[in-house]
């Protein structure tokens, strides 16, 4: 994942670029995309597709000699600037400069031209205090941006399941420069698809969706045919998960659909520490998208967020971690084995069976509390769930339901209700589930 990261975000994307173009080979490489293009201009709903966009030259001159070149690095032109030729003052020049004072030394993410139709402007983003310090005097701006209609790649990998129902994955692919946000989310995406097709066989269809963030999901879905769209069951959008900092939950517009329920659960009982917020409450994405009137697809979002060095020119490798990679893949694929394995079960005896009779071997020994009075937490929480369990075999409850009830870990609890089914005590609605993969113990952060 680092790998394809460091070969990845160095690219100047924007929505509809030469740069978008070459992430898109890249991701190519490592799975069979498909590619939908989109043509610059397209409206929908008010969304236009952003016509081609190309910064080709980029500088400030004074005097005759270069102080300036915004080519240096993706974000040193602002995104979607128009081109201009010129002399100007310094004091109208610093109208088109944009900085961070919280980071003086380097540059900010300006997208804000993406999303402002028919608005133009032309700048450029230099540090704050390089702008500052510029003396009074006429300074030559030659800023070269080229433009034409182009077209917008959304990359779509599909995995059929067992079931038409289907699981999205989606991050986005249009920040210039930016490690974290969202090459990370990218590439975690692309490395989960890849494990997920692997697999014999998967209960739910899969379908990871990289995109220019908004534009891509809301073209993507309105070209869709309605009877693909009915097939969306739930949604995980994946952004800023390389760096180091706790995983942040994001919950989908109701907090109460399955997903929801599966994520905090898994995370609680995978992660060292994680913290989780409403919908649109912590960080914002293409969630809005997917859950818009009349698609109302349930999708969560998964990052690390807040981050100091977000958009901003230190948004680089060196701030990314393998390890939280690979510990936010572990947390996607756990919730996706919560989904794919859960399931109400259905009684077939009456009556109250003797768990620790050797027939059935069912009962999950402890220590008798005359002879030990104190008992960890966990072990009490076990015998409840055997005090319990047999009412829960109704058709209705599931095993997510028994897990969360009695705060155990999911693939635990799963992997016991199954020794009822092995016993012929029980059977599954519907197919029977899979083991669950196993949630590796909490990792220290």
């Amino acid at each position: 994942m680092l790998e394809l990261l460091k070969k990845t975000y160095p690219h100047r994307m924007s929505p509809n670029s030469p740069g978008l173009d070459a992430v898109v080979a890249i991701l190519r490489e490592e799975l069979p995309l498909v590619v939908h293009e989109y043509e610059g201009g397209l409206e929908h709903n008010g969304w236009r597709v952003p016509v081609e966009w190309e910064p080709q030259k980029a500088e400030i001159r004074k005097n005759g000699k270069v102080i300036y070149d915004g080519m240096a690095h993706p974000l040193g032109v602002i995104g979607y600037s128009q081109s201009f030729k010129g002399k100007v003052s310094r004091e109208e020049l610093q109208k088109h400069l944009f900085s961070t004072k919280k980071w003086p030394n380097d540059l900010v993410y300006h997208c804000d031209l993406y999303y402002k139709v028919g608005r133009k402007n032309w700048g450029f983003c230099a540090p704050y205090h390089w702008i500052q310090q510029l003396p009074k005097g006429t300074y030559e701006v030659e800023l070269v941006c080229r433009r034409g209609k182009g077209t917008m790649k959304v990359a779509d990998y599909f995995i059929q399941g067992e079931s038409p129902e289907t699981i999205v994955l989606n991050a986005h692919s249009c920040h210039a420069g930016q490690a974290n946000d969202d090459v990370a989310g990218m590439v975690v995406a692309v490395e989960v698809m890849k494990r997920l097709a692997k697999r014999k066989s998967n209960r739910y269809s899969y379908r990871l969706i990289v995109a220019p963030e908004h534009f891509g999901t809301v073209f993507y879905l309105a070209r869709l045919p309605e009877k693909t769209r009915k097939t969306f069951k739930f949604g995980m959008f994946l952004e800023m998960l390389g760096n180091d900092n706790r995983i942040a939950l994001q919950e989908s517009f109701t907090g109460q659909a399955e997903i929801d329920l599966a994520a905090h659960h898994v995370l609680k009982h995978s992660q060292a520490e994680y913290h989780s917020g409403p919908f649109r409450s912590i960080v914002g994405n293409d969630e809005t998208v997917w859950e818009a009137p009349g698609y109302e697809i349930p999708t969560i979002s998964l990052s690390r967020f807040p981050y100091p060095e977000y958009h901003t020119s230190r948004d680089t490798a060196a701030i990314i971690h393998e390890d939280k990679l690979e510990q936010a893949a572990q947390a996607v694929l756990g919730i996706i084995d919560c989904l794919e394995t859960n399931r109400p079960m259905i009684r077939k005896f009456t009556g109250l069976i003797a768990l620790s009779n050797p027939k059935y071997d069912l009962y999950i020994s402890q220590a008798d509390p005359s002879i030990r009075p104190t008992i960890p937490e966990e072990q009490r929480r076990w015998n409840r769930l055997m005090d319990y369990i047999p009412r829960y075999f109704d058709g209705k409850t599931t095993v997510l339901d028994i897990a969360r009830t009695h705060d155990l870990p999911y693939p635990q609890v799963l992997e016991y209700v199954r020794r009822f089914e092995k016993k012929g005590l029980i059977e599954f609605a519907g197919a029977a589930p899979k083991a669950a993969r196993r949630v590796p113990e909490r990792v220290a952060e």
